[in-house]
């Protein structure tokens, strides 16, 4: 399977609890862009539902995660994110 851009927002609702775990998990991947404090990029070849399951361990019951799969040719536009993307 080719890898795809998925979009990982999550908010872990006690701070500090676990953001070192899921960053170092989502810095694993070989293409990763820090967005925002609670918005991710990253490049895999994981369907969303098995990146959820990847991700669980890093929270916890009360935290929220939600992941979007970036089909190529979608739309998108940003401003003043961490990471610097360029347009492609």
């Amino acid at each position: 399977m080719n890898e795809t851009s998925k979009f990982v927002a999550f908010e872990l609702l006690n701070r500090g609890q676990h953001y070192d775990a899921l960053y170092k998990l989502l810095k694993n991947f070989s293409t990763h862009r820090k967005i925002t404090e609670s918005l991710w990029m990253v490049n895999t070849s994981l369907t969303p539902a098995k990146l959820r399951d990847t991700i669980k361990p890093c929270l916890d019951e009360n935290d929220h995660l939600f992941i979007i799969d970036y089909v190529s040719g979608s739309r998108s536009a940003w401003f003043n994110t961490i990471d610097d993307f360029k347009d492609a």
